[in-house]
């Protein structure tokens, strides 16, 4: 073989040895169809109306099946809300709305007593059912009080929250890990938080209301309610920068 052969030859098998050049870049409309597939795909992944529909009906079948406990836990042990020498839940839950609302005592006594009772019967009333309230698992009681309460002081369930939707689902939290832990729930809510099941139970008739109007407000509570019980469960105190 020659020289120029040789060179030349040699040089053929380099070329062929090469990579091939990379291929041209796409065109700008094609990559920009190729996003908006992507961006297509993503939309996918919302959730759809129906899938909010079926999470309201879950929420809807949940609170039924709660109202059924409730409904089932006053047929099994009726004295769980009998009146209080002659003060049902309702009128106790007036009578305490009347007291929030009134911090001069001469009205509250006069006030008590257009109610049909003193101050003496309000305060035996008011110790009976907190004391009830203690073994009450269902939360027939709160749940009567609150909405009797809601009603009494004629709440506007769109004006101002009566506490944060954040401190709220602690509140939630604290309470579900307390009773999963076997604690005397009531007493914890007055040593943590400084309140009683009462004032929860008036701060769950402005949320429980709410959360049937908004369904995906409700879920996020969910999801708060278990971030805070995992919280206590694990020995956790309360968020220092959220007040009541």
């Amino acid at each position: 073989m020659g020289f120029f052969d040789f060179l030349f030859g040699k040089a053929k098998n380099k070329a062929e040895d090469m990579a091939p050049p990379p291929p041209p870049p796409a065109p700008v409309d094609e990559v920009e169809e190729e996003e908006e597939e992507v961006d297509e795909d993503a939309s996918d992944n919302e959730p759809s109306e129906q899938d909010w529909s079926n999470v309201q009906a879950m929420a809807d079948a949940a609170h039924a099946e709660m109202r059924a406990k409730q409904a089932a836990a006053m047929a099994a042990n009726p004295a769980l809300v009998a009146p209080v020498d002659g003060v049902t839940v309702e009128n106790w839950a007036q009578a305490a709305a009347m007291m929030a609302s009134t911090p001069d005592a001469g009205q509250q006594m006069q006030k008590l007593a257009a109610l049909g009772m003193d101050r003496a019967r309000y305060e035996k009333a008011n110790n009976e059912f907190q004391a009830r309230m203690q073994g009450d698992q269902t939360a027939v009681i709160a749940t009567i009080f609150g909405n009797a309460f809601a009603a009494a002081q004629n709440v506007n369930m769109d004006g101002p929250e009566p506490i944060s939707f954040e401190k709220y689902g602690e509140l939630a939290g604290a309470q579900a890990a307390w009773g999963e832990m076997g604690m005397d729930v009531n007493r914890k809510l007055q040593e943590v938080f400084g309140i009683t099941a009462v004032d929860v139970s008036n701060y769950g008739s402005y949320w429980s209301n709410r959360f049937m109007k908004d369904v995906q407000l409700a879920m996020k509570h969910g999801d708060l309610l278990n971030q805070y019980k995992a919280k206590f469960m694990a020995g956790g105190t309360p968020d220092d920068d959220i007040d009541i």
